[in-house]
């Protein structure tokens, strides 16, 4: 009886540690080979995101903020791209998908290399949250170069990067608005649980 119960055991433990490498390394790793076939470009650019973000950064009197009014409209309508691409491939061969070329193209190349995660997209364009702690990284990785630091003080700015005399038909364009770091929503929680366990694991 004993020897019965020891060896079911000792299957539904070489059933789990089986069905974990299933699900866990051998599934995804094919999975990720096969989108480096489909298009090795954007795969290239999924793993650079992911070695490139880094947790601790350093906090600086500076916040990001991207020259690009997420309120805007246009007269004409934009392109929708395929949520898989990255802006830096858009912008090579498409452009922005707008009647400006300096508008954000909001396929998140710089939500992915936040590593405060403070970078979100509201009608196709990034925004910049609180939680910023002024690193610079999304500006590295932004095509079009339209992601500024600022003092965090900063009450007002002009949310535009179009400083040339083309008129690109955007409801926003060279408008100066007050400038506004919200909190993400739903974030305060996480963040707060975040720092707590990053503690713990310092201890």
């Amino acid at each position: 009886m004993i020897l019965s119960i020891i060896l079911l055991v000792i299957v539904v433990l070489i059933a789990a540690i089986l069905l974990m490498f299933l699900f866990y390394i051998l599934f995804p790793s094919i999975h990720n080979q096969n989108k480096i076939k489909e298009n090795p470009i954007l795969a290239d650019n999924e793993i650079n995101y992911i070695h490139s973000v880094k947790v601790d950064s350093e906090i600086t009197d500076m916040k990001a903020i991207v020259l690009c009014s997420c309120n805007k409209n246009f007269e004409i309508k934009r392109k929708i791209f395929n949520e898989s691409y990255s802006c830096a491939l858009v912008s090579k061969y498409s452009g922005t998908g707008t009647p400006c070329k300096f508008s954000c193209i909001g396929l998140g190349d710089c939500k992915k290399s936040c590593p405060q995660h403070a970078v979100y997209i509201k009608n196709n364009t990034a925004v910049i949250s609180n939680q910023c702690t002024g690193c610079g990284k999304c500006i590295d990785v932004c095509p079009l170069h339209i992601i500024r630091l600022i003092p965090k003080n900063t009450k007002e700015y002009t949310l535009c990067a179009n400083k040339s005399d083309e008129k690109s038909g955007c409801s926003e364009e060279l408008k100066t608005q007050k400038v506004v770091w919200n909190e993400k929503k739903y974030f305060k929680i996480w963040a707060t649980c975040y720092r707590m366990f990053k503690n713990i694991i310092k201890k």
